[in-house]
């Protein structure tokens, strides 16, 4: 297949917007949670504007006699958690939906490698992808790429789901926080954390950040924006959960107005398998239905082994998958 590789720029943008349009349109078929906006080429191309205004986005096209065949958009991040790392977002990457699987494949595989060239020389070894958890092709090719599943977005349709009420594990109590809960918060900010760091997942906790994320974590109780739910077992402090309303933008493709995000919950170890995390689901799911909210948002760590199998079976199903890859440090100097 012959194509050529050329600098992605403002003037590829509608025609952008309409492989993107394709593609979600693809992807709702699989998940009708995913908003519907995005499926019109118009709102799609005002997703790829917004981030290619981001500061630090590159791309690039493949063009075969002045058609746009795909494009591939990334940007550089420079920050504490991540270090130097490049994303390549989900309005950043469609290819033409008519393309046959093994041309989308090498279509994709040298834009990724037209992109990232100059990253990797730049000193950006960290790179992330976000793909469609419907699109298998693609996610085949960026595994052939070396890139492998980090995390996992998933959207529930609470509307869909039978949320009556059921009799709470024996000896445990569920309610509200309230103001007087700041200590008790914060006190839970280690439960995610501690189980995060260790096997599987290692996934870091940086000692410095912990005087900080423990107030954030008390400072939760004053946020109007969150709900968040204790439980208790023989009146001691089990677990909890908390969501709010999930943020939208017009370069996310995951949301829309009105959607719900399930973003902290965890049970301390010594009270699992008590039902305690169900029952917490099951509270907190049913005050999102009751409050309105037609789709929950989450996400989890692959790597999990509590996590990965639990969300699923209350219904949520995979949206998009983080990818990543590291590249060896030492082809900087052991060309």
């Amino acid at each position: 297949m012959l194509f050529e590789i050329l600098p992605f720029d403002e003037s590829l943008i509608p025609a952008a917007g309409e492989l993107l349009a394709a593609r979600h349109r693809g992807d709702r078929l699989a998940l009708p949670a995913l908003p519907e906006c995005f499926s019109h080429p118009e709102t799609a191309s005002t997703a790829i504007t917004t981030f290619w205004e981001h500061k630090q986005v590159t791309g690039v096209a493949a063009i075969q006699d002045g058609q746009l065949l795909g494009y591939l958009l990334g940007e550089l991040v420079i920050e504490e958690v991540w270090g130097r790392s490049a994303w390549v977002r989900l309005p950043g990457i469609a290819v033409r939906p008519e393309l046959e699987a093994s041309h989308a494949r090498e279509l994709l595989r040298h834009l990724y490698a037209s992109l990232a060239a100059p990253w990797v020389e730049a000193g950006i070894l960290f790179h992330f992808a976000q793909i469609p958890a419907s699109q298998k092709e693609m996610l085949e090719t960026f595994f052939s790429l070396s890139f492998g599943i980090e995390q996992v977005y998933g959207l529930a349709d609470l509307h869909a789901m039978d949320l009556a009420p059921q009799p709470l594990p024996p000896g445990v109590t569920i309610r509200p926080t309230t103001p007087d809960d700041r200590q008790l918060l914060a006190e839970m900010s280690s439960i995610i954390w501690q189980h995060q760091v260790q096997a599987p997942v290692w996934g870091v906790h940086l000692p410095e950040d912990e005087t900080e994320f423990r107030q954030e974590w008390a400072d939760l109780v004053d946020d109007p924006q969150w709900s968040i739910w204790l439980a208790f077992y023989q009146g001691q402090p089990a677990g909890m959960m908390g969501y709010y309303p999930a943020e939208v933008a017009p370069d996310n493709l995951l949301t829309a107005s009105g959607y719900g995000e399930l973003s902290v919950a965890g049970t301390y170890p010594q009270f699992r398998r008590l039902g305690i995390a169900t029952a917490l689901t099951r509270q907190v799911l049913s005050h999102m239905q009751a409050s309105g909210y037609p789709i929950c948002l989450t996400d989890w760590r692959s790597t999990n082994l509590l996590s990965a199998p639990f969300w699923p079976r209350f219904g949520f199903q995979p949206a998009m998958l983080r990818l990543v890859r590291r590249v060896d440090a030492r082809i900087l100097w052991g060309r």
